[in-house]
């Protein structure tokens, strides 16, 4: 039985065991799948694409139309 730092944060832990007995993660590098990787990408771009547009537009000088410059004629 060997002591092996945890990945996550540096706690030593008996080889044997399968959890950090201090912050829980699994000792053997346990992996979540590729697809809640590519979801939880696509749900932040989904959240921040949005914002980050209505930031721009908000910080962008508003433009007042030009009143147009058509002269009145008399009618007779």
């Amino acid at each position: 039985m060997s002591l092996e730092p945890c990945k996550v944060c540096g706690v030593l832990n008996s080889s044997e065991e399968e959890i950090c007995l201090s912050c829980g993660y699994p000792t053997k590098g346990r992996k979540r799948p590729v697809i809640f990787q590519i979801a939880a990408i696509i749900l932040v771009l989904a959240f921040l694409v949005p914002l980050i547009a209505t930031l721009i537009n908000l910080m962008k000088p508003q433009q007042k139309p030009q009143p147009s410059t058509t002269t009145k004629t008399s009618l007779k």
